[in-house]
């Protein structure tokens, strides 16, 4: 099962920032065998303050708390030296201008640019309006 840890800060009306955790620098997902349980636990040590869990096709979407998450302890996604060749495990942020985010042709075009596999980019977390996910 892939899990995606993720949160949105809709703070600035204009852009929207869709954050997720990503695995091999920033291009891939973790992936785990565990259960719901063990997953939530795994989070929690680990530094994630879970807010929701969401179970969706083979996918666990992790929303996690952004203002109790410490991001001085995660690499961000614009900090990597070279992201084509890292490995490491960070925090990707996709900026989305809030206005287009309702026009159909602009949120297939942002997804198909973002180089997200469709199991992420046809989910219902992210298919509706960014900002009432929280």
């Amino acid at each position: 099962m892939i899990l995606v840890p993720y949160f949105i800060d809709t703070s600035n009306p204009n852009w929207t920032k869709l954050n997720l955790f990503l695995s091999g620098g920033g291009k891939a997902f973790w992936h785990t065998d565990d259960t719901e349980k063990q997953v939530k636990k795994m989070l929690k040590d680990n530094g994630f303050p879970l807010v929701s869990l969401k179970k969706e096709q083979d996918v666990m979407y992790a929303n996690i708390d952004s203002t109790k998450l410490n991001m001085s302890e995660f690499y961000q996604w614009s900090e990597l030296e070279d992201p084509s060749s890292s490995e490491d495990d960070v925090w990707r942020t996709f900026l989305i201008p809030t206005a287009l985010w309702t026009c159909p042709v602009f949120k297939q075009e942002f997804w198909a640019s973002s180089g997200l596999p469709s199991v992420l980019t046809s989910s219902s977390v992210f298919s509706g309006s960014l900002t009432t996910l929280q």
